[in-house]
């Protein structure tokens, strides 16, 4: 009866429990090693690397090995060991002598250390002397100004407390000023950026231990020493994130400019940090969040699981909370499960000395539907050097000053596939942080971080009322509702309130007190109206649809959905405010629909949002939503908006002659300072559809002395400007479609558009469309019937 409860006890332990116990215990004798990765790359869509990992690795050493401090110390723990009976009978003296008698030999393993160092990362003996050296002349000058200020720091505070300093208060002065600084704690580099196989091979080598010298026998114990081959060295991943087309130079010819900026020849732009807002960063600090979600994702997605983590519980895709290499922003952090690499693991079994190895996974590849050499024409027409973003005397910009830096994004997106072929936002912040190779800093620095935002990504991630270049979505919507039959004429009578001229105007109205169905000699129909941008005429539509309605055409359009790109914020565009956390448009007043038939009023979009609808209405009313990173599949599914084939007719059509009627298509030419018009496409054997916008903006004020006397300054109003067009080969369909939007711009026909009809030259410079040698201008009737 004693022995039942042991024999219980015996069983649970040898039966119940008796696997997972013998795996503890064999995990003992099991040392882990974890082998580095590499981050997968990202690629454009034609294969072109846009990022990818330069490995490399440092060859660093503890700093008590440099110094000589861990022979010193070693020998003496040694000399403990060996000679523990009489070691406690000795003075100081004598502790040191018998030290010394075994110090040559850690030495010279220190020295050997240094000669393999040099041969195995093919750099001279020199080299490494004077990289050791020059870390110690570092640290100890660093330990000596460190001492003097925690000195002279102790004596002021001991004197502040009337403290008198005797033997006993100067000896703990010294000692408190003499600790060592961290780094004589850490490892130093000493050989940098050596290649993987180097990196691998010093790993290993750093593992493994050899004698030093024959076994020391005291009496009869037999004392034998096999410290590391390699004592205090660190093989620290080192591996860079590098961008191949971070800088690059982009021809833009002149002779295509508008006319007062128009010379022959070409000039070259030179670009830096291109597409960082959307390729992103990478950190080398790990915070709580990365690791918590890493957690998650595994517990939610198994397959992610059974590939990352070993049959030891090991997860190889584990953050190293000391140091590891994070996604920050843009793809790099949207794509950070795909791009991050698994480690691999050696074992080692301590007792056998049987080794085995499971080999790293690198990171998969991203592949973007971003064309990088498009990327970057786009991104120099919007480069203030150009001249386009740059406020000129044609742009008639009464609320910004001439020379001024104008900031802008532009989208084009592939009509077929949805795909971004390119998306800009300018200005950038520089991908390292460093603003002064820009000339920023200080006051400087604040104003154009709070006045320009480089940080924000304005083609996704910045609301912009519309304007304009929504009209031809509100006549789609309205033939679709039945509340607008084709060929319909609405008489323009300058103002949509009778007895309230001053609100609710045609442009033209407003500027020359006239009608357009004065200036057309006949009321516009839905093509007029489109090409003359007849604000009444869509006040009209707008109020007939109602609040509901007007809310339901640009919800089909995807105004209030985000694209789920992965480039950090994105607005999602709005329609009224919240209704029970809906942004449903059921707050909507008259009033409201009514200036949102001509995209003003409580709505937003971004540049995006604008290119998706107008290649809605280019693929007859599908939709499909735009997409940035590709696995070489076929598009997402086109979702049919059910728009009616004669309003598609109708709203492409009024966009082609808003475009290229000379006489009445607003989008046509502009006036420049010498009296004469400048047309504003000029690439051949294109066709070209398009509408100006100009959008009504908040002011953009600036605060430099924060909470103090002055008042803010305003650094930024006046109107935004926009130009929407699709492009195609000249009698084909519609392959492209571009948005431009330029801050605080004004007009849209002269400032966005001749942005955009550099994109469109671009378009045929990278083959996308084939253009024509006819440089002559078009004929005066162009475009003029119907």
């Amino acid at each position: 009866l004693a022995f039942i409860p042991l024999t219980a006890r015996l069983g649970w332990v040898t039966v119940v429990r008796g696997a997972e116990l013998r795996a503890s215990a064999e995990s003992l004798l099991i040392r882990q090693t974890l082998l580095p990765t590499v981050r997968g790359r990202i690629l454009d869509r034609h294969g072109r690397v846009l990022a990818q990992d330069r490995p490399s690795y440092d060859l660093r050493v503890d700093y008590v090995v440099l110094s000589g401090a861990w022979a010193r110390s070693s020998a003496r723990s040694f000399a403990y060991r060996a000679h523990r009976d009489v070691w406690g009978t000795l003075d100081e003296d004598g502790k040191l002598a018998l030290a010394a008698r075994y110090l040559p030999a850690y030495e010279r393993r220190v020295e050997e250390m240094w000669s393999l160092l040099a041969q195995g990362s093919g750099v001279s003996r020199e080299e490494v002397d004077r990289a050791r050296a020059e870390v110690i002349e570092r640290v100890e000058a660093m330990q000596a100004a460190v001492t003097v200020r925690r000195e002279r720091a102790e004596r002021e505070k001991l004197a502040r407390a009337g403290v008198a300093i005797g033997p006993d208060q100067e000896r703990r002065i010294r000692q408190l000023a003499a600790a060592p600084i961290e780094e004589k704690t850490i490892a130093h580099s000493i050989v940098r950026g050596v290649p993987d196989e180097v990196g691998f091979r010093f790993m290993r080598l750093a593992e493994r231990s050899a004698p030093m010298f024959a076994a020391v026998e005291v009496g009869e114990v037999a004392f034998d020493e096999q410290p590391s081959l390699l004592p205090g060295l660190r093989v620290e991943d080192a591996t860079e994130r590098v961008y191949p087309f971070g800088s690059m130079r982009v021809d833009i010819d002149r002779s295509t400019l508008p006319k007062p900026i128009r010379a022959d020849g070409a000039m070259q732009v030179e670009l830096e940090d291109l597409a960082g807002l959307m390729l992103g960063s990478v950190r080398r600090q790990v915070y709580k969040e990365d690791v918590d979600r890493r957690e998650q994702r595994l517990r939610e997605n198994e397959s992610m699981r059974s590939g990352a983590v070993t049959e030891f519980g090991l997860d190889t895709g584990a953050y190293n909370p000391t140091g590891d290499r994070v996604g920050h922003t843009g793809i790099e952090s949207a794509m950070e499960d795909t791009l991050r690499g698994l480690r691999g693991v050696r074992r080692e079994n301590l007792q056998t000395r049987d080794v085995s190895e499971r080999a790293p996974e690198p990171g998969r590849d991203v592949r973007l539907t971003v064309d990088i050499q498009l990327q970057a024409r786009v991104r120099a027409i919007l480069d203030p050097s150009v001249g386009l973003t740059v406020v000129q005397p044609w742009h008639n910009n009464e609320y910004v000053p001439l020379g001024t830096e104008l900031d802008a994004a532009a989208v084009v997106l592939d009509i077929a596939s949805g795909d971004i072929l390119a998306m800009v936002s300018m200005p950038e912040a520089p991908r390292d942080g460093d603003w002064s190779k820009r000339g920023l800093e200080g006051k400087e620095l604040e104003k154009h971080l709070a006045v320009r935002a480089p940080f924000v990504n304005r083609a996704v991630g910045k609301p912009y009322q519309p304007g304009s270049i929504v009209k031809a979505l509100i006549l789609c919507g309205a033939v679709k509702a039945g509340e607008f039959t084709i060929g319909e004429r609405i008489r323009d009578t300058g103002h949509y309130f009778p007895n309230q001229p001053l609100i609710y105007r045609s442009w033209i109205y407003k500027q020359h007190g006239i009608t357009h169905s004065d200036q057309l000699g006949r009321d516009p129909d839905e093509i007029d109206a489109m090409m003359v941008s007849a604000n009444v005429f869509f006040f009209t539509l707008a109020d007939r649809l109602g609040n509901s309605g007007v809310a339901e055409v640009y919800q089909s359009f995807g105004v209030g959905e985000q694209f789920g790109l992965g480039l950090g914020a994105e607005w999602p565009g709005s329609v009224g405010g919240l209704t029970n956390g809906v942004n449903d448009g059921s707050d909507l007043t008259r009033q409201d629909a009514i200036l949102l038939g001509i995209g003003q009023g409580p709505i937003t979009w971004t540049p995006l949002h604008a290119a998706d609808s107008y290649a809605t209405i280019a693929r007859g009313g599908y939709r499909i939503v735009p997409r940035l990173v590709t696995d070489g599949g076929a598009p997402p599914r086109a979702v049919d908006v059910k728009i009616p084939a004669r309003a598609v007719r109708s709203a492409m059509e009024g966009l082609r002659m808003a475009a290229n009627d000379p006489q009445f298509g607003t989008g046509y030419h502009f006036a420049v300072e010498d009296g004469t018009r400048d047309r504003i496409f000029n690439a051949p054997g294109v066709t070209i559809w398009g509408k100006t916008g100009t959008a009504d903006s908040s002011p953009v004020t600036w605060d430099p002395d924060g909470d103090g006397p002055l008042e803010p300054i305003t650094e930024r109003n006046g109107d935004h400007s926009w130009y929407v067009i699709l492009v195609g080969d000249e009698g084909g369909p519609a392959k492209f479609a571009i948005s431009v939007v330029v801050d605080y711009g004004g007009s849209g026909g002269r400032v966005s558009g001749p942005i955009a009809n550099q994109i469109v030259h671009a378009l045929i410079e990278e083959g996308y469309l084939k253009g024509g040698d006819d440089t002559s201008p078009p004929r005066a009737d162009a475009g003029g019937g119907r």
